[in-house]
């Protein structure tokens, strides 16, 4: 009974409780569900053991690990695994004002950093509005498609922290000990030294070995489609001449024809075969074989040379699948399966020998650049003054300066080094190993390696995924994991919120990619009209109006009638009379407003008004002959042409670049993405913090929005689905046994299931990645994984209860039975003699779970999930199914046959007391 209690306590303590109850990741509610767990295991514990003083012990050793439990690392709370796509979706933001040009030209840039990369197989840039009405991307919003090749084509180039600051720890004990580098005085200067020097060191390695593996996998793919040209010849001559279409005429230099046969198809088919070969290519070079071998007499039937002959046995496999509906096999689609086959062998070789290149490579590489950043650092902290050789370590510090400069360092400053560096790399390649990156969400290609390498001026990262960015975008409003929605009255307020909301969010613990939209920033032409100095030259302002409209946007001056249709004639200045602010303020307006003609003056009269402005009673009006009298009189002959800088303030000013507005009220976001810990848990301490940091003005509130929305749904459904589930397996074993102990019995497995599915989603990822690795997040993909483990972990338990009560049968049941001592053996019969059947059963079910948990590919994420609760549940359940309940069945029993035999407890013998079932 302690053990089980201290198996529940412990899983407690790791487990998000408060997600049973839908409570998402409250740190208040999964309190208060551990103390709840914790008193009832304590308080159960407790009342069934026998003894004061080990009542005492019990509850002492249990709070004393219910201390320690709580304060394991949590498990998390998603809503489902984040998915591995296999591509990236690069989406900055920069500022609205961006120009047409500016935005390509940085888009091209941002894709030539992104091929950068041995790991990407092609990039894919697109900036600004796509051709559709439902797009709203501004032009300041740019996606970049980043298709990776297959993982087995992944250079091994990764050397992981812990084994780079191995090595410069022993990099720096060697330089102390030659006396190149004093020691620091104090343990945590030295720890900071090799930190500091390492990092460094490590950046400069991985772009290193980037740029090698880069050339590596260039220079193959300039000679891969000529390969496969080759080989796709070789096989197509190969198979005619298998099929008998082919003759070789004595004497023939096959090489010399292959070759010949090759040649033409170079330049055609290199660059498709190479990148991706398809049927197409390969029915062109089938076809150009078949024709020149037709020409030069090596073909006789071209048609029937092209027949397919196959053994029997995949004749017989050809028929078989064209009965069920595939398309008949040709001799291009053998040849195409053979060309890919052989495209991936020699990518296969290729990447083998890219990774002995670049291990040896960054052996020396790594060793050399630690050297080089610890006699930097050394110097930078004083560690040279006083050392032996402290200045050959300042020469050889500012050679390495000089050095990543592009100057050629002199060999005297190095010759001491060199020795040095020899003998620290064979100790080095010794033990180390390099790895592969790795993709994903979860991964550090994309977040730590992309992110530090792909830092353009103006532009702020955003990482996604194409499939969950679309998602995300129809469910949530937001392109990221998380967005907050700031709604208010005017945008200059919203924006101040925003900036303090990112600043709030920045610091925490998993935030990535932390952006406030940009409001502001978009460059618009004001002009403001002044009145006063349009009527000193007589000019109206309808007219100044009139005369921009024309100039910069246009006016239908008549149409055009072509058959049915009608099409405005639109007139307007051309570009360079209005490209710039220079080129507006330039703009001539002529008068003429106040110098009405007279049908004007006609129209003004009858309206009551003069032409002036000046408005009168309707049996007063006067009329106006000539000029308005406040006119000047340059204004009054030859009607000038005013400039536009003369009538108006004209001036660039910045604006919003979208007004962006939900259920009637302006809003603005602030995105960021989520890596390294669960998104509830991260939105829960976000909320705490903006609240605390950030004073909203009146007016002004803020709603969270992102894939958590899903989790809270999901947990709502849940909260019903759970007790549902528990109670239709009871009522399920009460109708097959109508014993509501015996069923009780078997619903004690549910809590050990769920404490081994707890310590799986713990440990498997610790054991996947390192120890470092974070739990596997709790989402509705484990919870059905739990659903199905207390299915079967009930099934388990079944199968030992159905033996237990077959061995009290065979004794005649419980009223046949004289003795306690025999209804013991009759429990430990039932228990041990058929444990093969049951360990049979269960072996089997755990071992269907296997292929599940180390599932590969797209989609093999969300099947570790659903698996790992069912094999962590059945394995240990299994455990305390054969352990525990031969233990619980026998005390149920035990209990009905006293009551049975109207027998108490203190009548018994010392042998059928409960404290005997220790043998059992």
């Amino acid at each position: 009974m302690w053990s089980f209690a201290v198996l529940l306590i412990l899983a407690s303590g790791m487990f998000p409780l408060q997600a049973i109850i839908g409570q998402g990741a409250s740190e208040v509610a999964w309190k208060s569900a551990y103390l709840t767990v914790f008193a009832v295991v304590v308080s159960l514990t407790v009342v069934a053991t026998r003894g004061w003083h080990w009542q005492m012990l019990s509850c002492v050793t249990l709070t004393a690990i219910a201390l320690w439990a709580y304060h394991f690392p949590k498990i998390g709370v998603a809503f489902m695994p984040a998915l591995d796509e296999g591509t990236t979706l690069d989406m900055p933001v920069t500022v609205p004002r961006a120009s047409v040009t500016q935005a390509a030209d940085d888009l091209k840039a941002r894709d030539a950093l992104l091929r950068g990369f041995p790991e990407v197989e092609s990039v894919i840039g697109k900036a600004g509005r796509a051709d559709t009405p439902t797009d709203p991307a501004p032009l300041d919003m740019v996606e970049s498609f980043v298709n990776f090749r297959p993982r087995e084509y992944w250079p091994k180039r990764v050397l992981r922290f812990d084994d780079a600051l191995r090595q410069a720890d022993s990099v720096l004990s060697q330089l102390e000990q030659d006396g190149f580098v004093a020691s620091a005085a104090a343990q945590d200067d030295r720890a900071s030294l090799l930190n500091d020097a390492a990092q460094k060191a490590l950046e400069r390695f991985d772009e290193a070995q980037r740029e090698l593996a880069l050339t590596r996998y260039r220079d193959f793919e300039k000679s891969l489609g000529a390969r496969l040209v080759r080989h796709g010849v070789e096989r197509t001559v190969r198979r005619l001449v298998q099929s008998g279409g082919w003759k070789w005429p004595p004497g023939t230099e096959k090489a010399a024809v292959l070759e010949e046969l090759s040649t033409p198809l170079d330049d055609e088919l290199n660059p498709w075969l190479g990148s991706s070969p398809a049927l197409e290519d390969v029915t062109r070079l089938v076809k150009s074989v078949v024709d020149e071998g037709t020409q030069r007499g090596f073909i006789a039937d071209a048609v029937q040379a092209q027949e397919l002959h196959r053994p029997i046995l995949s004749t017989l496999i050809s028929g078989v699948q064209e009965a069920f509906g595939a398309p008949p096999t040709t001799l291009p689609q053998d040849i195409l399966a053979d060309v890919v086959r052989q495209k991936h062998e020699l990518w296969l070789e290729q990447v083998h020998d890219t990774n002995w290149d670049l291990f040896d490579h960054g052996v020396q590489a790594y060793t050399w650049y630690v050297m080089e950043e610890l006699a930097r650092a050394a110097t930078q902290h004083g560690l040279i003054e006083s050392a032996r050789r402290g200045a050959e370590t300042d020469a050889f510090a500012a050679a390495a300066l000089r050095g990543q400069l592009g100057e050629t360092p002199e060999p005297a400053t190095v010759a001491g080094f060199v020795p040095l560096r020899e003998q620290l790399e064979r100790s080095f390649a010794d033990w180390v190993f390099l790895w592969p990156r790795r993709t994903g969400p979860k991964g550090d290609l994309v977040d730590d390696e992309m992110g530090r390498v792909l830092q353009v001026p103006g532009w702020s990262n955003i990482f996604t995924q194409p499939i969950i960015n679309r998602i995300e975008m129809l469910s949530t409003g937001v392109r990221t994991d998380i967005g907050v929605k700031v709604f208010g009255e005017d945008l200059d307020t919203i924006d101040g919120v925003c900036k303090q909301i990112e600043g709030a969010l920045k610091p925490l613990n998993g935030a990535r990619d932390v952006i406030a939209a940009p409001i502001m920033g978009k460059g618009y032409l004001e002009i403001d009209i002044d009145r006063e100095a349009a009527a000193r030259y007589g000019i109206a302002v309808e007219d100044i109006q009139n005369e921009i409209e024309m100039a910069l946007a246009g006016r239908a001056v008549t149409f055009t009638v072509e058959k049915r249709d009608r099409f405005p004639v639109r007139v307007r200045y051309a570009r360079a009379a209005r490209d710039d602010v220079d080129s507006i303020k330039r703009l001539l307006v002529s008068p003429g407003g106040m110098n009405a003609t007279p049908a004007m003056r006609t129209t003004a009269s009858a309206m009551g008004t003069t032409t002036g402005g000046a408005v009168g009673s309707m049996a007063e009006i006067p009329t106006v002959e000539g000029d308005h009298a406040a006119s000047p009189g340059h204004a009054l002959t030859g009607r000038p042409l005013i400039p536009l800088s003369a009538l108006a303030d004209i001036r660039i000013v910045e604006g919003p670049a979208m007004i962006k507005s939900e259920n009637g009220r302006l809003l603005n976001y602030v995105t960021l993405n989520v890596r390294g810990r669960d998104i509830v848990g991260f939105v829960d301490e976000a909320r705490r913090v903006v609240a605390e940091k950030v004073k909203l003005p009146e007016g002004v509130h803020i709603e969270w929005s992102g894939e958590f929305e899903h989790q809270v749904r999901a947990a709502q459904t849940l909260r019903i689905v759970f007790p549902a589930v528990v109670a239709l397996i009871f009522l399920i074993l009460y109708l097959t046994y109508h014993d509501l102990a015996d069923a009780a019995l078997m619903m004690l497995t549910v809590p050990e299931a769920l404490a081994g599915g707890a310590f799986f989603m713990y440990v498997f990822p610790k054991i996947m990645h390192g120890w470092d690795a974070p739990p596997m997040d709790f989402s509705v993909a484990v919870w059905v994984g739990f659903i199905a483990c207390f299915g079967m972990a009930t099934e388990t338990g079944i199968i030992m209860l159905v033996y237990l009560r077959e061995a009290i049968e065979k004794r005649g049941g419980l009223e046949q039975i004289s003795s306690l001592e025999e209804l013991r053996q009759a429990v430990i019969e039932g228990a041990v003699h058929r444990l093969r059947p049951k360990l049979l059963t269960e072996g089997v079910a755990i071992i269907a779970i296997f292929p599940m948990v180390f599932a590969r590919g797209v989609g093999g994420e969300i099947l570790a999930p659903m698996a790992l609760p069912v094999l962590g549940g059945l394995l240990i359940s299994d455990e305390v199914v054969d352990l525990f309940l031969p233990v619980r069945f026998y005390w149920v029993r035990r209990a009905r046959w006293l009551k049975l035999h109207n027998h108490k407890p203190s009548d018994l013998p010392t042998a059928s007391r409960p404290e005997s079932l220790n043998a059992a």
